[in-house]
């Protein structure tokens, strides 16, 4: 499957909020390349799973430690 740009309604804005995306609820889409504000757990236009907690460890460490 392949974005067919719907997705682009529900991008989600940067935020200078400490602790990232993901704790703000964003979820990233692999495929479309972006995040996006979605409930769901596949993307509303290409179908992918989207992801929902960081790759980088640097990212998850500090997620975890500020739960602490």
């Amino acid at each position: 499957m392949h974005c067919n740009g719907s997705c682009k309604k529900y991008k989600a804005t940067s935020t200078s909020v400490d602790g990232g995306r993901y704790e703000l609820g964003q979820k990233r889409c692999p495929e479309c390349e972006l995040f996006i504000n979605w409930e769901g757990l596949w993307c509303p236009c290409c179908g992918r799973l989207l992801r929902t907690k960081p790759r980088a460890k640097r990212v998850r460490n500090r997620k975890n430690t500020s739960f602490n």
